[in-house]
């Protein structure tokens, strides 16, 4: 079970799963290729999308299967909310990825105090039980923030 962290709160991670970094998880490691043997610039993206744009993209609408179980695992307490609740903590989230991480920034950006932005985070990482401090968690919450705009693209 994972134990429920603020938005700047760090810890190792839960037990379940290994970290994001990990070669012999089926990615490579420091200065090795990717995926089939083709470093970034060989690979070609799905839905016209240069590689070297939006990775984020690419690797969603390349495998729609998983992007889905993605969504749901990560989001699916967060999509049961009403759409502007919902909407407003999808919204917090991405103007404070667009801003690198500062939650000073993001409430410039969003016209509101800077509690009002670490309370809508530390919100949405209860919702969805992954902490945005820690590497691996945040990668899988920014995947799944792309599979949802995906997902709302394609519906």
């Amino acid at each position: 079970m994972r134990r429920e962290t603020g938005a700047g709160d760090a810890h190792a991670g839960s037990a379940d799963r290994s970290c994001c970094g990990s070669p012999g998880a089926g990615g490579s490691g420091p200065g090795g290729s990717g995926a089939g043997g083709l470093d970034a610039r060989e690979a070609s993206a799905p839905g016209g999308v240069a590689p070297g744009e939006r990775w984020q993209a690419v690797l969603v609408a390349g495998a729609p299967e998983l992007s889905a179980r993605l969504l749901a695992d990560v989001f699916g307490p967060l999509l049961a909310l009403a759409p502007a609740e919902r909407a407003l903590l999808v919204g917090t989230l991405d103007a404070w990825l667009e801003c690198g991480g500062s939650v000073g920034r993001a409430a410039v950006r969003l016209r509101c105090h800077r509690n009002t932005v670490f309370n809508r985070l530390r919100r949405l990482e209860r919702l969805t039980s992954r902490s945005l401090s820690h590497p691996c968690e945040l990668v899988e919450t920014v995947l799944a923030l792309e599979a949802l705009r995906w997902a709302a693209g394609r519906g």
